[in-house]
């Protein structure tokens, strides 16, 4: 059997340990970044959500029916907003 050296076991556990302090700013950087990317999707499709169910209420036009624009229903624009926001990765849906 080899004798273990108590000091090289030591020092390969510090370089170990300072190598493991000096990649955790880089991963909690990178996770940081990872989460606000995430919740700048989410925003943009809560904006995007909002601005489809005000819409109508800024282009009325009283002598077209909504039916005939092919407008999707309060319940379904409400369902997707509800969809977009609890989705992980959030995309920019298809076109209705």
């Amino acid at each position: 059997m080899n004798p273990i050296s108590i000091p090289s076991v030591v020092a390969r556990a510090r370089q170990v340990r300072a190598e493991d302090l000096q990649s955790r700013p880089g991963l909690f950087a990178e996770r940081r970044s990872l989460y606000t990317v995430l919740l700048g999707h989410s925003l943009l499709s809560l904006l995007d959500g909002i601005s489809a169910a005000l819409q109508p209420l800024f282009s009325w036009n009283p002598q077209v029916s909504a039916a005939s624009h092919g407008m999707p229903s309060r319940l379904i624009r409400i369902n997707r907003i509800g969809r977009a926001l609890f989705a992980w990765n959030p995309q920019r849906r298809r076109a209705h």
